[in-house]
């Protein structure tokens, strides 16, 4: 009996564990961004919140060019909501960054399991991160996000 409860204790840690690791690349992107900051990519930190039903939690996210990929940004999003912390999901954007160091930021994620897909739709800029999103299963909300 003991060897099948022992999993069973260590699930709620799941997700703990994705939260280590993302908070450890997050605070070394922090002390490793420059100031002021040229461009988009680099650490973000906010909210969001569903206008469907006021759901609201912290939110963070970190940009970067997506390897081997032309215009292409990887921005790779930490969630919570009330007192969870949760994901670490990568939204890969087709685009390049404007002249005047802006990134558009319009595309679909899908999430793992029954979370569904999601349409983010902003801009980015060196210094502002204001996007809406809305879920196939009928969430909507806005994304606020500044730097660290």
């Amino acid at each position: 009996m003991r060897i099948l409860i022992l999993p069973l204790l260590l699930i709620p840690l799941i997700p703990s564990c994705s939260t280590f690791a993302y908070q450890a690349d997050f605070d070394k992107a922090v002390a490793a961004a420059p100031k002021p900051h040229p461009d988009p990519t680099g650490p973000w930190k906010g909210s969001w919140i569903s206008k469907h039903n006021g759901h609201s939690g912290p939110l963070w996210c970190l940009i970067s060019p997506t390897p081997d990929k032309a215009d292409s940004y990887d921005f790779r999003y930490h969630a919570g909501w009330g007192k969870f912390e949760f994901g670490d999901f990568t939204h890969t954007v087709p685009g390049a960054l404007t002249p005047a160091k802006t990134l558009p930021v319009k595309g679909d994620m899908k999430l793992a399991g029954f979370v569904g897909t999601y349409t983010v739709d902003g801009t980015v800029t060196k210094d502002t991160f204001q996007a809406t999103y809305k879920s196939d299963q009928g969430d909507h909300g806005t994304m606020t996000l500044t730097r660290p």
